[in-house]
């Protein structure tokens, strides 16, 4: 199963005000997920549920300053990343598809704590920064990330930073 599924059958025919509202939309997007910018459409269901605008600005999504990420765990190493989170000013709501267990993962990082969770990255993108994470799949646990980690979209999108 896709990244871009489960996106769509778990979190965006659920929450985005335009699929919820048409059938036909949900039955497109669940049979041809590939032909929408999902990440888009997860950043307009956070503002949906959350109640605050979608804004697209330099370093944040949203008008309370905060941003939208989507990242995946890695099948062979459960090792997660999420890039391009230098300049960010707001807490980042994060989105992970574990593919292992097929269903997503939910995160809420305060602004206080960015400095916290981000790493330089190496190479080409030596002046850019990221999140990483691992998974354990016994415990299912994400080592210090599992700090961050909320039970279900709804609280990831109601989520206010301090």
């Amino acid at each position: 199963m896709s990244r871009e599924l489960v996106l769509m059958r778990d979190l965006i025919c659920q929450y985005h005000p335009e699929f919820v509202s048409s059938s036909d939309m949900r039955r497109c997007g669940l049979r041809r997920p590939d032909l929408f910018n999902v990440e888009r459409l997860v950043e307009e269901s956070l503002a949906a549920t959350g109640g605050y605008n979608f804004v697209d600005a330099d370093h944040y999504d949203f008008d309370d300053y905060s941003d939208s990420k989507v990242g995946s765990i890695n099948l062979k190493t459960r090792k997660g990343q999420i890039g391009c989170v230098d300049g960010k000013i707001g807490a980042l709501r994060i989105t992970v598809y574990n593919p292992i267990r097929e269903r997503l993962d939910y995160f809420f990082v305060p602004s206080r704590d960015l400095d916290y969770v981000r790493l330089p990255c190496y190479g080409k993108q030596m002046f850019r920064e990221r999140i990483q994470f691992f998974w354990n799949q016994h415990s299912d646990h994400f080592n210090y990330f599992e700090d961050f980690r909320l039970p279900n979209f709804v609280e990831l999108a109601q989520a206010r930073d301090e």
